[in-house]
């Protein structure tokens, strides 16, 4: 009877092991799929926090640029301004130059 019993002993051990062993399996798997969940959570919200600083850097720099190109509009204009009026002022003045330098006169 001794040996029925220890065999018997040994299949329940073994039966429980298998059971222990099954458990820590279904365990790993979700914690494997809680961990890719929770993973993929975590790059959605870093993507969208990304999405938008880029926006806002986006709308920062195209401010700036276009501050920066009505700074430029600004000074072309005003050199334009100032050519003017200097050919208005010179203009006689630079004709004579010019035809004298072209026939060889100097006045």
């Amino acid at each position: 009877m001794e040996y029925v019993d220890l065999i018997n002993r040994i299949l329940s051990a073994e039966h429980s092991a298998s059971a222990i062993a099954q458990e820590v399996k279904d365990r790993q798997a979700g914690l494997d799929r809680d961990l890719a969940r929770e993973s993929e959570e975590l790059r959605q919200r870093y993507m969208e926090r990304a999405r938008r600083r880029v926006a806002i850097v986006e709308e920062t720099e195209e401010k700036a640029a276009q501050a920066s190109m009505a700074a430029m509009d600004k000074r072309f204009a005003t050199a334009m301004d100032n050519v003017n009026r200097a050919y208005e002022n010179h203009r006689d003045q630079w004709v004579d130059i010019l035809l004298s330098r072209v026939t060889g006169e100097l006045s």
